[in-house]
């Protein structure tokens, strides 16, 4: 999937509950919108995320665990797909974002 260029609402920086979270997945946060879909799908494996999100980083938390921040917030969605890889879906993305073709890469695996 092929990263896309993404607007961050200046509200964004004032979300409470993403204040809640640790720093890395707040900025986890944002590289999401970076490599999801049309749709705010993304696979979720945390080693694929890290590489895409955070190629140059040491962080001060795993992935995994700013995956279930992100989560725990209601910012984010995981969950098994039908190949039995696990996805994610940003819960408010269509709202946030516009897209031309609102077309999931990933479809084929979320039924």
């Amino acid at each position: 999937m092929m990263a896309r260029i993404r607007t961050i609402k200046p509200e964004f920086w004032r979300d409470e509950n993403l204040s809640n979270v640790s720093a890395e997945a707040c900025l986890l946060a944002i590289g999401l919108l970076n490599h999801c879909d049309d749709e705010g799908y993304f696979n979720a494996n945390p080693k694929l995320v890290e590489s895409d999100v955070f190629p140059l980083r040491k962080l001060s938390v795993t992935t995994t665990v700013a995956l279930r921040e992100l989560s725990s917030i209601g910012y984010i969605r995981v969950f098994d797909g039908t190949d039995g890889k696990s996805y994610g879906h940003i819960v408010n993305f269509l709202k946030h974002q516009r897209s031309e073709e609102h077309t999931s890469e990933l479809q084929s695996h979320l039924n």
